[in-house]
């Protein structure tokens, strides 16, 4: 009997003790497979740099993005939003995300001439690049094609890449119809193919980033500038600015690009979330914000006093030759180590046509 006894208390024992270890597998490895946690309870926190106002579309779009990214990693990633080029210059925000200084930025490319060439095709004025939502898709559909899309961001991680609105030539005192109206002026562009081809439309380009368009208009340093509209009414530009012309030139290429480190840094776990909350469709729907907010900020500018001027065909067959000529330039630029930029350009003009149907 006490045989008997002493069995079943070792029985008891071991399952409790099993049962004891199945419960310690269970807190530290939750249920759910590659949707579990890291054990630890270590919270990753990062800057990120805009040089917009935080109440425009895309700084309101960013931080959506980040609230999800909160949410899904439980407060484990936590990224602060620095707008307004308070913690990084536009100019600036690509070396400060390489060299760490910035963990995140919001970068674009048309301040970095030459550093991203091939995401850079959409800056090809009067090349069919005017809707911001048409040439995320073209962007996304040439990297998925071409390898060295993706190449030229290989020292950030790249989290979204898009379009923004299609830029328009703005003046303050005298409404640009023709190349004959912009010999002489001095007009405000970023840097890229829009310097040389306003080169040779007759103007005289200088590059400036936005927060110093206002000051520069008002003590008439610059006769006026290229823009789109959302971004004319980010730095209340529809104050001292009155004419537009309404003719979408190109279409300049946003980057929210991370410091590889710091991605690095991340449980893979983490990493999984970020990425499908970023990549092609969170560029497409920051691309369409920025092209919800046009529409509004047309009228702003309108109410403001400004007035959008036709660009008359005559104008335009004059101006698309010289666009056509750098846009030749560029491909014999691009052209090397068996890379075929003309056959990119196509492409990327073809994926515009294909898209802009839908």
């Amino acid at each position: 009997m006490k045989r008997t006894i002493s069995v079943l208390l070792l029985l008891v024992l071991t399952l409790g003790l099993l049962a004891g270890l199945s419960a310690c597998g269970s807190k530290d490895k939750p249920a759910g497979g590659s949707d579990a946690k890291p054990a630890d309870d270590k919270v990753y926190t990062f800057t990120l740099s805009m040089h917009d106002p935080k109440t425009t579309a895309n700084a309101v779009y960013i931080q959506s993005w980040i609230d999800s990214i909160d949410k899904a990693t439980d407060g484990h990633v936590k990224i602060t939003l620095y707008d307004n080029a308070t913690l990084s210059a536009a100019t600036d925000i690509g070396d400060n995300v390489k060299n760490a200084a910035v963990d995140i930025g919001w970068l674009y490319t048309s301040y970095y001439a030459g550093q991203f060439p091939l995401s850079d095709v959409i800056n090809l004025p009067m090349q069919g690049f005017g809707d911001p939502v048409v040439s995320t898709e073209v962007l996304w559909a040439l990297q998925e094609k071409y390898s060295q899309v993706e190449s030229e961001w290989g020292d950030f991680k790249l989290l979204m890449l898009y379009g923004n609105p299609g830029m328009i030539l703005c003046s303050a005192e005298k409404p640009i119809q023709s190349m004959a109206d912009l010999k002489g002026m001095t007009i405000r562009c970023p840097s890229g193919a829009i310097t040389d081809v306003l080169n040779s439309w007759g103007a005289s380009p200088v590059t400036m980033a936005p927060p110093d368009l206002y000051e520069a208009i008002e003590k008439k340093n610059i006769n006026g500038y290229i823009f789109e509209p959302a971004g004319i009414c980010n730095f209340s530009l529809q104050e001292i600015t009155k004419y537009y012309t309404d003719y979408p030139l190109y279409d300049g290429p946003f980057a929210l690009i991370m410091n590889k480190a710091q991605w690095d840094s991340l449980p893979k776990e983490y990493q999984d979330i970020i990425d499908g909350l970023s990549g092609k469709e969170a560029s497409l729907g920051a691309a369409r914000a920025f092209a919800n907010d046009v529409a509004a900020k047309r009228d702003v500018i309108t109410a403001a006093g400004g007035e959008f001027v036709e660009l008359p065909q005559a104008s335009i067959a004059e101006m698309q030759a010289a666009a056509d000529a750098y846009a030749e330039t560029w491909i014999s630029k691009n052209t090397k180590d068996g890379f075929d930029a003309a056959a990119y350009l196509a492409d990327a003009k073809a994926f515009a046509e294909q898209f802009g149907k839908k």
